[in-house]
């Protein structure tokens, strides 16, 4: 008799697991189907700094207007003949806003140069400043993290909040490299 009893038990168990994996995994979808929709555009530095996934125009043109954005850091890179790179570059010509080109990888460790261009961006962007990526998760958490550090002077373990699944970024597989990086990074 126990050993049926600790049969359906071990059954419920584990149904229970799978009913709340797959809530977990509805949310994190969710959470995710949002962050794209919405352009995954949060502040940084309200008035400031803030961060963004690739927002196409009109998502740029209602973020410009509300925060008043002045120049984008395109974490990209230069992309000539890419589309969303020619309604970026062609909207900031068009409006007057300053914009900068830094290739970063969400998957390999930056070089110091790639760090040092970053931060001597942050002293020359004209503000409010836009720092974006493709998704806004990952490339765009680290920077947001080094402005947290390097401009607003925030602790370390305040800056990594912004590499985080708030955020879209999962400190998971080959992103990993970013979270690692800045963990052991000093100013």
């Amino acid at each position: 008799m126990d050993r049926i009893r600790h049969q359906l038990f071990r059954k419920k168990l584990l149904k229970t697991a799978i009913a709340l994996g797959c809530f977990l995994a509805i949310l994190v979808t969710a959470r995710l189907w949002y962050l794209k929709e919405q352009g995954n555009f949060h502040p940084i530095t309200p008035g400031e700094a803030y961060r963004s996934a690739q927002l196409d125009t009109d998502e740029m043109d209602y973020y410009f207007r509300k925060f008043g954005i002045r120049s984008i850091i395109n974490l990209r890179g230069k992309n000539d003949g890419e589309s969303w790179y020619a309604e970026e570059t062609v909207f900031c010509r068009n409006f007057g806003i300053r914009h900068y080109n830094l290739g970063l990888s969400a998957d390999k460790t930056p070089t110091p140069n790639d760090i040092n261009e970053l931060l001597r961006l942050f002293s020359i962007a004209p503000r409010p400043v836009l720092i974006h990526c493709q998704a806004g998760a990952d490339r765009s958490g680290l920077a947001a993290a080094l402005w947290k550090m390097v401009i607003d002077g925030s602790s370390k373990s305040e800056a990594m909040e912004q590499l985080s699944i708030r955020f879209g970024h999962m400190p998971l597989g080959p992103t990993q490299v970013l979270d690692t990086f800045l963990i052991k990074w000093e100013m």
